[in-house]
């Protein structure tokens, strides 16, 4: 049996290799794309499915949107932001200017509980963001 575990670099088993995008159910397609378009600086890209929903990038960072009740199958949120919970984490060059660019549009920032350099908003859905300060 093929040990799946080798990732030396030499190793043809290396399966994982990057974030190709992450997904979140949102209630309001409208109000997640203002978010995520006006807010974050994403913009479209083509997406060749029927139901509602949105492909997005910035950068090399692609979130695709679904328009879906919440519920046991699609997700709920959690109560509160939280670090703790299911999130993403998007890095970016000024954490300090970015967190008050984003309580000038009116967006609640929790702070984190560690010392790391990171913050925590909800999207309009509730979806939890991470923004930090670390590159990669």
């Amino acid at each position: 049996m093929t040990d799946l575990r080798d990732t030396s670099s030499d190793s043809p088993l290396v399966q994982v290799r990057y974030l190709h995008h992450v997904s979140f159910r949102v209630d309001d397609l409208d109000a997640a794309l203002d978010f995520y378009q006006r807010i974050l600086g994403f913009t479209t890209q083509p997406r060749p499915l029927a139901f509602p929903g949105a492909w997005l990038q910035a950068g090399d960072v692609q979130v695709h949107l679904v328009e879906v009740s919440a519920d046991a199958s699609t997700g709920i949120p959690p109560t509160r932001v939280s670090g703790k919970a299911n999130h993403v984490a998007f890095s970016v060059p000024d954490l300090r200017a970015f967190r008050s660019y984003l309580e000038a549009e009116g967006l609640a920032v929790t702070e984190s509980s560690s010392n790391l350099p990171q913050f925590f908003v909800a999207d309009p859905s509730g979806n939890i963001i991470e923004f930090t300060g670390q590159a990669r």
